[in-house]
């Protein structure tokens, strides 16, 4: 259930079924079987996904071309204007900060156990995400940096695609009902995070959105901190650390509007592999969405070329890389280090060797993750 205040929630339940979180060590969740995983989901009818083809609908900037691949032209919608016109593209940006209060938890005081990301809020603000740093394709935003790889050899030398300044939204509570979280403290660092079931994650987002003040041309961010979702909260299916969608949101004139919309957790050091920290999440969402913001990106099925076994056939960036042990990138702003993740370039997706992107590159900002392009699917 939504709340807007921890009201003592805890206290409604007798002390002896109050609990502090589980003690756990450093590699827990890695020990439980747990893998990372990221989700993309379209959810727009069949009357918006054809007028999405058609360029009938109302929602952020965006563009369409084709590759060719397998002998058949594929083609994709992408965030921005095209690069061969040049210019620069800016995309309002809203932060929907989340904090969970988990029924049944107490902290070391014996308040009721909140996990809120209010105080890294000013850390996502300065992030690779909205601010410039120096990569190979100039100084510039993450997200930017990688499609102007992508687009290296057809952009126009002035072509960005740019987050504007976050506007922050009213902050929101949700109340997790006990048994549909476990809670755990990083015995190492004193850490605290959730695993959340994902059903009921989700459909409290989904009551979020219906609430909150969204605009269609803008891309609003879902923010939480060390939150995991995995079905049942069980954490040997662990972990979705976030994702990123599209919906319906009503016609206007003959024209469909399409929101986009994205979630993620700010991550702390230490609960997720060597290289997973803090904006990790936030970043492969972000470049995913723009690769693909509504989800129809439909590419040559691909096999992962590391982590589990398995799978896909959409443009999604960063999954391709999300196993890898060397997956966040480090980028330093204000004395920060941060990790963002390197994505998989769409010349990977289109079996392109060689590759017509920055430096013949597949992978980005670090250009020597993946030498080959994606291989066709053999799971099956």
């Amino acid at each position: 259930m939504l709340a807007t205040s921890a009201l003592g929630l805890a206290q409604t339940l007798p002390p002896e079924s109050l609990r502090k979180p589980a003690e756990a060590d450093a590699q827990f969740l890695a020990t439980q079987g747990a893998s990372l995983r990221f989700a993309s989901s379209s959810k727009i009818s069949a009357e918006a996904e054809a007028a999405v083809r058609q360029q009938r609908i109302f929602s952020v900037p965006h563009f369409s071309g084709s590759f060719a691949a397998e002998g058949r032209t594929v083609p994709y919608t992408i965030v921005g204007s095209r690069p061969q016109e040049g210019g620069t593209t800016q995309i309002a940006t809203q932060i929907q900060p989340l904090s969970l209060i988990f029924d049944g938890y107490v902290d070391d005081n014996g308040d009721p156990l909140v996990l809120d990301p209010e105080p890294i809020i000013n850390r996502v603000r300065n992030s690779p995400n909205f601010r410039g740093a120096q990569y190979g394709t100039g100084f510039t935003q993450f997200g930017d940096a990688v499609q102007r790889a992508e687009f290296f050899k057809a952009m126009g030398q002035d072509w960005h695609t740019l987050l504007g300044a976050p506007q922050m939204l009213k902050p929101l509570r949700i109340e997790v009902p006990a048994g549909l979280a476990k809670v755990f403290r990083n015995r190492s660092t004193g850490t605290i995070y959730a695993v959340v079931d994902s059903a009921f994650f989700i459909s409290q987002l989904n009551t979020i959105v219906q609430l909150a003040d969204l605009k269609v041309d803008a891309l609003p961010i879902a923010l939480t901190m060390n939150v995991f979702l995995a079905p049942d909260s069980e954490p040997k299916r662990c972990c979705v650390l976030g994702f990123h969608t599209a919906f319906d949101a009503g016609v206007r004139g003959g024209v469909e509007l399409v929101q986009t919309l994205v979630w993620a957790s700010w991550t702390e050091p230490g609960i997720l592999g060597p290289s997973l920290a803090d904006v990790t999440p936030m970043s492969h969402e972000i470049s995913e969405w723009m690769n693909d913001p509504f989800g129809t990106n439909v590419v040559p099925e691909w096999q992962y070329p590391t982590g589990p076994a398995g799978c896909q056939d959409t443009l999604e960036t960063g999954d391709p890389l999300a196993m890898h042990a060397a997956a966040g990138y480090p980028v330093t702003i204000d004395n920060f280090t941060y990790h963002p993740q390197n994505q998989v370039l769409l010349q990977w997706f289109a079996r392109q060797s060689p590759s017509d992107a920055i430096d013949g590159a597949l992978t980005f900002p670090d250009e020597t993750l993946l030498t080959k392009v994606s291989q066709p699917c053999t799971a099956r």
